[in-house]
């Protein structure tokens, strides 16, 4: 009686907490759901992996029909995957429960809008308007996956991806023979500068399946090893440094969150990265010793090229007071993102509008690189703010359930590697990735199919307290 007692606190408790999800803790038997078809877990396991690779796919798909780019065929391809994944996601005609979450995304998005209608004279380009709608469509395009739509992609993404890697793996390492002692170091795949960046994005997200949903045995750890390894020597002699950082934040939280058992396949394959990424520096110490000096150098030297002088109208900008080294890429994410902290508090509640960050910082053509910066700046304290906790409610929701779930731990994982990608190479227009894996986050935690059954563990485990809610 007294054991009872004590667990009825806890069990309201934990029901509030439930509601709060959007589920129902009480329920022990899953909503029945009709299963997912192969093909169309197929079709969507392709679109899902071409949306999270889609900067590799286009240099790809540019490169060999020998264009420089084209920026109708970019805002097509970035329109249509977000409607594809929508429609691929269906399952039936109810609409998911919304919860937190989702009003906090709303809430962006009015912040956004709200935006642009008071900076309209300095609004940036239609484009990249466009953009900017296709990164919010991909919350709502994969806002109705859930567990189960994930364990059916899971395999035609896992093989797509590979296509991808495996495809700019070689045609990097062609270019890079070809520049092998190059000004910069890092090859112009199809004349493009961030085709390295790109190409290991794409085998980031493909490590991270493999070694968070995989079946671990000595013998798949030794092949997924060996397939990973030659790409990710060739990206690490092609100089791409931050990115491979990313991964490495990811590959941690897998070997936090993957059970016990399962945790000596993830730091197997990990070492097999860091001994491949060593290789492929080893292959270039030229430009290996040139990059890590960048990071010891003064990022404003007096002899250091300028890329222009100070700004009349913006002359107390932090960059339009310093000689930036234009060659060191980390002394430049640096001095832009001194200006953005110098414009944040100024931005007021809903910024200055998208873009508008390049009108005012003297190293010209550049976005601050930083997407929650980017945010305070030209969304404001509002839009910065939302875009924090959207984050932080989609990972703190995520951490308990991918304990138990190899899809939860695979979206828990590829988001933190995303959101720390963003801190380097972030661009909110262009962050179509982040947020398609945010609207996948929140769909496993409130969609009442298999998710809903291991959310309903979490909080209602003690048969004793079951009887006395019954």
């Amino acid at each position: 009686m007294v054991e009872i007692v004590f667990q009825i606190p806890r069990a309201l408790i934990r029901h509030l907490i439930a509601c709060v999800a959007g589920t129902n803790s009480l329920m022990i038997e899953t909503v029945a759901k009709s299963p997912i078809p192969p093909l169309q877990g197929l079709f969507l396991g392709i679109a899902f992996a071409v949306f999270l690779s889609y900067g590799a796919c286009l240099v790809l798909a540019f490169g060999l029909i020998g264009s420089a780019g084209n920026s109708i065929a970019t805002g097509m391809l970035l329109l249509l995957l977000p409607i594809t994944l929508f429609l691929l996601s269906h399952r039936d005609a109810r609409w998911p429960n919304l919860g937190l979450a989702d009003g906090v995304f709303f809430g962006l998005v009015i912040v956004v809008l709200l935006s642009f209608l008071t900076n309209a004279e300095r609004a940036g380009s239609t484009k990249e308007y466009l953009l900017l709608v296709s990164t919010f469509a991909g919350y709502v395009a994969t806002r109705r996956i859930d567990v189960d739509h994930i364990n059916a992609l899971l395999p035609a993404f896992k093989r797509t991806a590979a296509i991808i890697v495996m495809l700019g793996a070689c045609f990097t390492a062609d270019e890079m023979v070809r520049e092998w002692n190059g000004p910069s170091g890092k090859p112009l795949v199809f004349g493009f500068n961030a085709a390295g960046t790109y190409f290991t994005q794409a085998l980031s997200v493909l490590t991270i399946a493999l070694v968070s949903t995989d079946d671990p045995s000595p013998r798949r750890t030794a092949l997924i090893s060996a397939l990973l390894f030659l790409p990710a020597a060739i990206f690490a002699a092609a100089m791409v440094r931050f990115t491979f950082i990313a991964l490495a934040g990811g590959l941690l939280i897998a070997t936090i969150v993957t059970e016990s058992g399962k945790r000596r396949h993830v730091v197997a394959v990990a070492l097999a990265l860091f001994f491949a990424i060593g290789a492929g520096l080893a292959a270039r110490p030229n430009f290996t010793m040139q990059y890590a000096s960048y990071v010891l150098d003064t990022p404003y030297g007096l002899d250091a090229p300028v890329l222009m002088g100070p700004s009349e109208a913006h002359r107390d900008m932090p960059s339009c007071r310093l000689t930036t080294n234009m060659r060191n890429s980390i002394a430049i994410r640096e001095a832009l993102a001194m200006d953005a902290l110098y414009l944040i508090p100024g931005a007021g509640f809903i910024g200055t509008g998208l873009d508008s960050f390049m009108q005012y910082s003297c190293i010209k053509a550049h976005e601050v690189h930083v997407s929650i910066l980017q945010m305070a700046v030209e969304f404001g304290w509002l839009g910065g703010g939302l875009f924090l906790v959207l984050i932080a409610i989609a990972i703190g929701n995520l951490v308990p359930t991918a304990k138990r779930s190899c899809e939860a731990r695979f979206i828990l994982c590829a988001l933190s590697f995303m959101v720390m990608v963003s801190l380097a190479h972030g661009r909110v227009s262009r962050d179509g990735a982040l947020f398609a894996l945010l609207g996948c986050a929140v769909g496993i935690m409130a969609q009442p199919s298999r998710s809903a059954a291991i959310v309903s563990g979490m909080y209602l485990t003690n048969h004793k307290s079951q009887q006395y809610m019954r």
